[in-house]
């Protein structure tokens, strides 16, 4: 059985935009709290910030593919 590319596409288009709207909440989150530690002289806040906004990201698109499969009629 082949899945239906606008099922599919609907999921990823709604992982895409989650995932964007959720890596700029981390990103801005993490970007305040990390400016608020005293970090060594090599760290770089807005670098980690950056780090965890990916981070959120790509969690988000695999849950969103993971939830595609999980959901699909067999």
């Amino acid at each position: 059985m082949t899945a239906e590319p606008s099922v599919l596409g609907l999921f990823l288009t709604v992982g895409v935009v989650f995932g964007a709207l959720g890596a700029i909440s981390a990103y801005v989150i993490a970007l305040n709290e990390y400016r608020q530690r005293m970090l060594r002289l090599d760290q770089n806040p807005r670098q980690m910030a950056l780090q965890v906004a990916v981070t959120t990201f790509v969690f988000m698109i695999g849950a969103t593919v993971v939830l595609y499969f999980a959901l699909r009629p067999k």
